[in-house]
């Protein structure tokens, strides 16, 4: 279980550190903004001085969320010495591999994706290419599009992973406030994450800031049963 304990904080760690680095990038790198220019071609014009950059960034994070598959393995073997919670135990195992599975797919698509689009755009010989790859950016990161429905999809299979475990821990005595945190914190993923979904399909992503202070919750959470299970307070 330590060792899953200290995958849950490399998790937190790599995407903490990825959030430093990308406010240190911006200001190092300030964003030239030109009136009219939509946040699509902006960005493309941005990030295409500096290839790679973002393809390394999501990849990295790709290959955390697949580490992080160990962290429901390691709860559903914690949690099942609960003899009538067996069924929902095995869901929640299901649930919390294919969100990490799924999110990690999902920041690979991007990373591939943008990086075509970038080098599309910064060897592009005429407009035309140029809107192209700006459209192609576009569609892949910022509205929608396959790696961002699977984004959504993980989140909330992540949401249910969190729910039924945190059930799960307050069967077994577990810290009732931890417990008690595990549910509001999948809860208000769904919540968010739902709501998104419904907008995805306007082409919209009017949730992404919501969505993203309900993710650091989700880190916390990660946190703490990571550095209980290092303290060897979940023991098997």
């Amino acid at each position: 279980m330590k060792g899953i304990g200290w995958i849950g904080i490399l998790h937190v760690f790599t995407i903490v550190v990825w959030m430093i680095i990308n406010i240190f990038f911006i200001i190092l790198n300030p964003i030239q903004v030109q009136e009219g220019q939509s946040l699509a071609e902006l960005g493309i014009a941005y990030y295409s001085n500096f290839p790679g950059y973002l393809g390394f960034d999501h990849g990295s994070k790709a290959l955390i969320m697949l580490l992080s598959i160990s962290l429901p393995i390691g709860l559903f073997i914690y949690l099942h010495k609960l003899k009538h919670f067996r069924l929902q135990n095995l869901i929640a195992l299901i649930a919390g591999c294919s969100g990490f599975a799924f999110y990690g797919f999902s920041l690979m698509v991007q990373a591939s994706t943008v990086e075509y689009a970038f080098k599309t755009f910064r060897l592009a010989a005429d407009d035309y290419t140029q809107s192209f790859a700006t459209l192609f950016y576009d569609w892949a990161m910022l509205e929608g599009g396959l790696s961002v429905s699977i984004y959504v999809i993980a989140n909330l299979l992540l949401a249910v992973w969190v729910i039924i475990h945190s059930l799960g821990l307050w069967r077994l005595d577990f810290t009732k406030k931890f417990s008690l945190f595990g549910l509001f914190v999948g809860s208000i993923h769904i919540i968010g994450y739902t709501i998104s979904w419904f907008f995805l399909m306007q082409g919209k992503q009017n949730m992404h800031d919501f969505n993203e202070a309900v993710g650091l919750l989700f880190m916390v959470w990660i946190l703490i049963i990571s550095i209980k299970m290092i303290r060897g307070k979940m023991k098997v």
